[in-house]
């Protein structure tokens, strides 16, 4: 397939957590905080508190679970690659914000 290739997956797999990130934030604002808003979770909560990054960039990780599997029923393996490879960036990036 022509989208089959570890670049397509890697862009893919590096912005769905984003995606994740504003869903988790909509959620966040809508039920636990519902007089925060999204400019407000994003710099207060994410870039204000160097405590909340590493658990809020962790859960936006599920968002890569969709391309993935997607790319599986697909048979795009080189697409899942680049999946993979982007959230092992994402959890160096976690572990570096930990220590």
């Amino acid at each position: 397939m022509r989208w089959d290739s570890t670049t397509t997956g890697l862009v893919v797999g590096l912005l769905m957590p984003v995606a994740g990130f504003f869903l988790y934030g909509l959620i966040h604002i809508t039920w636990v905080r519902p007089v925060m808003d999204l400019h407000g979770f994003v710099h207060d909560l994410f870039f204000g508190t160097r405590d909340n990054q590493a658990p809020i960039i962790s859960l936006s990780l599920i968002a890569n679970l969709a391309p993935f599997f997607l790319f599986d029923r697909r048979d795009m393996h080189k697409a899942m690659r680049g999946v993979i490879t982007a959230t092992l960036v994402y959890g160096i990036a976690i572990v570096v914000l930990i220590f």
